[in-house]
């Protein structure tokens, strides 16, 4: 088992960052356009 007793622990900030729902939402957009734009990709290539 792996000793996590001194792991440095978030910050504040960090866990606000972690929690806010808009901040989520915006990144899950991101991710979800990053994907696309691959699959699309690899969907044009002539095969």
């Amino acid at each position: 088992m792996a000793d996590l007793s001194r792991a440095p622990l978030p910050t504040e900030a960090t866990l606000r960052r972690r929690q806010s729902l808009v901040r989520q939402f915006f990144r899950f957009i991101a991710y979800d356009l990053r994907i696309m734009r691959m699959v699309l990709k690899g969907h044009s290539q002539d095969h």
